[in-house]
């Protein structure tokens, strides 16, 4: 399936449950663009990070860097200002926000404070 999307100019990503080994996922990643860390159960906006989700993403980007393999890091749930810099941290190079912004007074204001979140 990932070397037909590929040859269709797709990008492959995958994507890892909070209850999932972050291991389990290690013989795919040479070949795909992106790994999602669900940083809590899906399905249910408004969710609190999940705090041992760090250390999976601590952990993914660790091996990716001693792999040197190429993808992007995604964290999706409980992002937040409070939560943002310590998944930058972790490893995360991409952060999904949703509650954040939706609740937000002004959405563009929460998207350019998130963005400026440092590590």
């Amino acid at each position: 399936m990932i070397r037909y999307i590929k040859e269709n100019n797709g990008k492959v990503g995958i994507s890892v449950k909070p209850n999932t080994a972050i291991e389990e996922v290690y013989e795919f990643l040479p070949y795909i663009h992106m790994c999602l860390v669900m940083t809590v159960e899906p399905g249910k906006g408004g969710q609190s990070l999940l705090p041992d989700t760090l250390t999976k993403i601590a952990t993914l980007k660790k091996y990716v860097e001693e792999q040197n393999l190429e993808l992007d890091i995604q964290a999706d749930g409980g992002i937040n200002l409070k939560t943002a810099p310590d998944v930058k941290n972790a490893g995360a190079n991409v952060l999904v926000a949703g509650t954040a912004i939706v609740m937000a007074k002004d959405f563009k204001v929460i998207i350019d404070e998130l963005k400026a979140t440092k590590k």
